[in-house]
């Protein structure tokens, strides 16, 4: 494939399916990504085959290597010196042991079955010292964080819940150092949370993006930090120009449904040393660059966040295809139409605004206690108010 060089050439990602929620995701990390490498024209439309592949216009890249390089240089982020990683550990190390001593220090004291005012007396003096140490090991882990994180906005830790107080600190701080055409890590943290939200922890609750909280000791925000780490341009080349192989181990955002591993969807133990759970990781890392066009703010008490809604019970995240070639502030629009969270959506009123089709996907919950995955349901096509029709066995693909 080539691509002309004067910055009018369009670029076909063939790997990607736009009726696979990764597959969309992915796409749209990409746009935000080229554009933020300086493709500042680039736009995104969807081109039907025997699947909706994306295709980006605007594009001076000379051919899909060079593409390749582009993109991976951007996602690699700002370096990060060489004794910032060993500075970061060894700082998680005396934050994880401080919050040891805390957990250790309150199991102790609730085994001399103290009541009232002992009980009282003896975590004045013995837990709260301990929990001060505590958030000050924390307060020093988020420092040696932030320089040894390739992006701003994974220095709020491993995962996104924090506290709002310290949700608002962050924002403060991106906000002094956002610009009009640099303003991605605020868009990331308005995506993620808002500090108006906090769960029953009184930790902020997070995008219903966020699908690892900790399960495996895998975390949302360390998982991107470390899919970051393994950019490179051959990776790229794989996950938007290749037929996903899942040659990758681990470090997933588990976006895409094939990552749903219920022993009865399987022909053997998904558990079993040689049935390892494999993805592709920059289609992992591209999909995440996308949460900028996913914004979330407060909804009453709860979060909501754009092209998510509750169907018959279940979170459920709808996403619209189109076929002219649209920007970011135009894609954040039609992700927010109010017609795609009908349940049966009217087919003249997306036709009217350029969607020629629309997928749903639930977030399902697979395991019990402590010992469950986060997945999405495969996708199917959206049944509208008129008569549809199914374009291959394995998934409803609706035209408008």
């Amino acid at each position: 494939m080539t691509v002309p060089s004067t910055g009018h050439g369009t670029v076909e990602l063939g790997a990607l399916d736009g009726s696979n929620p990764l597959g969309f995701l992915t796409a749209l990390g990409t746009l935000v990504t080229v554009r933020h490498a300086g493709g500042v024209n680039a736009r995104l439309r969807w081109k039907h085959g025997l699947t909706w592949i994306p295709v980006l216009e605007e594009i001076s890249a000379r051919d899909d290597h060079r593409f390749s390089e582009i993109v991976a240089e951007a996602l690699r982020g700002q370096s990060v010196p060489e004794d910032a990683e060993s500075a970061r550990k060894a700082a998680e190390d005396a934050f994880n042991a401080a919050k040891k001593n805390v957990d250790d220090k309150k199991k102790q004291i609730r085994g001399r079955r103290l009541k009232g005012k002992e009980r009282d007396a003896a975590i004045d003096a013995e837990v709260r010292p301990l929990e001060q140490t505590r958030e000050e090991k924390r307060r020093d882990w988020l420092q040696a964080l932030a320089k040894a994180v390739p992006r701003p906005e994974l220095a709020l830790g491993k995962r996104i819940d924090c506290t709002h107080e310290e949700y608002r600190d962050h924002a403060h701080t991106f906000r002094e150092r956002a610009g009009s055409g640099d303003r991605d890590t605020v868009d990331f943290l308005a995506a993620f949370a808002s500090d108006a939200c906090l769960d029953k922890y009184g930790r902020t609750e997070a995008t219903p993006f966020c699908f690892i909280t900790g399960s495996g000791h895998q975390y949302f925000l360390d998982t991107v930090r470390q899919l970051t780490e393994h950019a490179t341009s051959e990776r790229v080349h794989q996950a938007l120009f290749e037929p996903w192989a899942y040659r990758d181990e681990t470090l997933s955002l588990r976006w895409d449904p094939i990552e749903d591993r219920r022993y009865a969807l399987m022909d053997r133990d998904p558990t079993a040393s040689d049935n390892t759970s494999r993805t592709v990781w920059m289609a992992n890392l591209l999909a995440y660059r996308a949460l900028v066009l996913f914004p979330s703010a407060p909804s009453g008490v709860r979060l909501a966040t754009t092209a998510w809604t509750e169907i018959d019970g279940a979170p459920t995240f709808t996403w619209p295809i189109w076929e002219a070639a649209a920007d970011p502030d135009t894609i954040r629009s039609l992700l927010w139409l109010p017609e795609l969270r009908a349940g049966r959506p009217d087919r003249s009123a997306l036709q009217a605004r350029g969607i020629a089709a629309a997928y749903r996907a639930r977030r399902i919950k697979v395991g019990e206690g402590t010992n469950y995955k986060i997945n999405f349901s495969p996708a199917r096509g959206i049944s509208f108010n008129e008569p549809t029709r199914p374009t291959s066995a394995s998934r409803t693909e609706i035209d408008c």
